[in-house]
């Protein structure tokens, strides 16, 4: 199929990243009856957040906070217990929801070759394949594959794989900020406020304000991507920690001052700091390659029954699953101009274990076209440790006549995101 790419990048405002369109009809649990409409389901292929981790820098925010923040057990970064429990939650309303469509029910060890699982090379990120497959198939000894050394070119090609246009990347980066970080945290006062009083930080105090630390945006990303700093930075970073704790099941979140309300109000935080950052030149130099090789090509695989040479998923694959980060996440909805929301979560908040899924089917007669949905456990559901009721909603991709999105069509709204500059001729 031939490609056509736009080779012009359109900076983003903050307001036109959220202005892809969404069909949002409620959400269901991820297993909920009925699945599709007629038509066959041919390939699923999920790109997954792993689950839930330990703080990845536990004392890089030690001076925002008048109390010390929790202590985590095991190494930084790494997937908790529950996190592992969770992920085999998820991997088991997988197979409940798709085993039955793709022709080998919902117990017993699948086809050989028909599932294909791949993780970054982070420990988080194997463990979550490793308990998505023990849920998925267990006792069947599913393999996950993986990058023999760090780092893995399909979750973090740059620096390598194209060349970023640092002047280009720092432009996209302040206009997506509104061309003022100082107004971004004037906008968002309250919400800082709201932080500094759950950090002891509201009033005088033996600690730093979040809010007085300047955001500022430097080339320091990957490849020279521009990258944020300072204040908005650093909030998203508390946000994230106190999202863990609560997904984590710690008793007392935030020093005993986050409930479920507060802390979603604290993610806003966390997602316009990655809109920011992930915008669309980000997402196209960044996740360019990961669409096109695990995602479309994948895709054109199950649609032909033929292989592709630029991918490694078996063209019998049937359940495709891809354990990254949130990274990806939010640079496809950049790319894609896609949005969602979960009910009780942050407006395009990426908590662990979630995932964008694209389903490829066919009607009888008709042609194959793409279905996406997001994924997640609710924030409630994953603090109670009981996750084996995942919810979902419908993703619309601007470019597609539907939800149900003719598989040329979403090729060529691919092919039109995505930059050949930052893709590899093979995933290697």
């Amino acid at each position: 199929m031939p490609r056509v790419y736009h080779t012009h990048m359109k900076a983003l405002t903050l307001s036109g990243l959220f202005s892809a369109l969404v069909l949002l009809s409620g959400s269901l649990p991820l297993d909920a009856r009925p699945a599709v409409a007629a038509g066959e389901l041919r390939m699923v292929v999920v790109v997954s957040r792993h689950g839930v981790r330990s703080p990845t820098h536990p004392n890089e925010l030690a001076a925002y906070a008048r109390q010390p923040w929790p202590a985590w057990s095991g190494t930084p970064g790494d997937l908790t217990p529950r996190g592992a429990s969770l992920m085999q939650q998820f991997g088991a309303a997988y197979r409940r929801r798709y085993g039955p469509a793709l022709g080998f029910g919902t117990s017993g060890c699948p086809p050989a070759g028909s599932i294909f699982i791949w993780a970054d090379v982070d420990q988080r990120t194997k463990a979550t394949g490793k308990a998505v497959a023990e849920g998925f198939a267990p006792g069947c000894a599913i393999s996950v594959g993986h990058a023999p050394n760090d780092p893995d070119t399909l979750f973090d090609p740059l620096p390598g794989v194209g060349t970023v246009n640092k002047a280009e990347s720092t432009a996209a980066v302040m206009a997506a900020a509104g061309g003022s970080s100082t107004a971004l945290t004037q906008r968002y006062a309250a919400t800082f406020a709201l932080m500094e009083r759950v950090l002891g930080c509201a009033g005088p105090a033996s600690c730093k304000k979040i809010s007085a630390d300047p955001t500022t945006a430097d080339n320091s990303g990957d490849g020279g991507l521009a990258s944020l700093n300072g204040g908005l930075d650093e909030a998203g970073d508390v946000a994230e920690n106190l999202l863990l704790e609560y997904v984590d099941g710690h008793p007392d979140v935030g020093w005993g001052r986050v409930d479920h309300a507060t802390l979603v109000q604290l993610l806003t935080l966390h997602e316009l700091g990655k809109e920011i950052e992930h915008n669309r030149y980000a997402a196209r130099a960044h996740s360019s390659n990961i669409m096109v090789h695990a995602v479309l090509q994948a895709l054109q695989e199950g649609a032909t029954g033929r292989p592709v040479p630029g991918t490694r998923v078996p063209a019998q694959s049937r359940f495709v699953f891809f354990s990254g980060h949130d990274t990806q996440l939010a640079e496809f909805a950049g790319l894609l101009r896609i949005s969602w929301q979960i009910p009780g979560d942050a407006r395009n908040d990426t908590p662990p274990g979630s995932a964008l899924v694209f389903e490829l089917h066919k009607r009888p007669g008709g042609a194959d076209f793409v279905r996406t949905f997001f994924t997640a456990q609710s924030l409630d559901a994953m603090r109670a440790g009981k996750g084996g009721d995942p919810l979902r909603v419908p993703v619309r991709i601007p470019g597609c006549p539907s939800l149900d999105c003719p598989f040329a069509t979403f090729a060529q709204v691919v092919n039109g995101a995505t930059d050949p500059k930052f893709v590899m001729a093979t995933w290697k």
